[in-house]
């Protein structure tokens, strides 16, 4: 079993899910899919004297790793998970999207669909303006057979749960020997990252027969 800490703002995790769905889908492998609250809202000091000088060099290190994949990417994200000023890196007070994506997220891992539904969610939210409309929200949930008003009345209902599994699986991540995403958990090692270290993943996965010409 692969354990894969996911957050909904980081880049590299959506990077990394087409080829950790393959592990999924084509090898049959135990992908347990947690997801953990953005870095701005677990170590918003992580954003201290990042200015838009860090925020321009990531942007295009992530349009670089895109392209190469093949994976649709339109930056800059509208609206951003996360309200922050990428001129002075303040994280906001007020975040009206991630606790709802998070909650929504980990409510479909809930249901069995964790990886999946973040992987199409994802994708709107790093592809398409305005994803967060209810008629995209709704399209995309149906396409799930689920309802956008019935998800978000049990996001209501059991929020309180949701907000603790979340924090559950970043007590585990810490555990783990790692604060940042995308985190892969292989045998009690962790492989931080979507390049080399995801190589290193499949090395030992094909060491251990799991996997072959990936």
């Amino acid at each position: 079993m692969i354990d894969l800490y996911f957050s909904y703002r980081s880049p590299y995790s959506y990077l990394i899910l087409p080829r950790m769905l393959k592990l999924k889908n084509k090898y049959k492998l135990d992908v347990n899919f947690k997801i953990v609250y953005p870095i701005a809202i677990r170590l918003p000091e992580f954003f201290k004297d990042r200015n838009l000088f860090y925020f321009t060099t990531l942007m295009m290190d992530i349009k670089r790793k895109a392209k190469k994949l093949d994976i649709p990417l339109k930056l800059p994200i509208k609206p951003d998970p996360i309200n922050q000023n990428i001129i002075t890196g303040k994280i906001s007070e007020n975040q009206p999207y991630i606790f709802d994506i998070c909650h929504m997220g980990q409510l479909m891992c809930n249901r069995g669909k964790g990886i999946e539904f973040a992987y199409e969610l994802s994708t709107l939210i790093w592809s398409v303006k305005n994803w967060n409309t209810d008629d995209k929200l709704k399209a995309l949930l149906a396409d799930f057979g689920e309802d956008l008003d019935e998800v978000r009345e049990s996001i209501k209902n059991d929020e309180k749960n949701l907000i603790e599994e979340i924090e559950m699986n970043q007590l585990d991540q810490k555990e783990a020997g790692h604060h940042g995403v995308p985190l892969n958990v292989y045998k009690e090692k962790y492989y931080f990252g979507q390049d080399n270290p995801f190589e290193d993943l499949i090395a030992e996965l094909t060491k251990d027969g799991l996997v072959k010409d990936f």
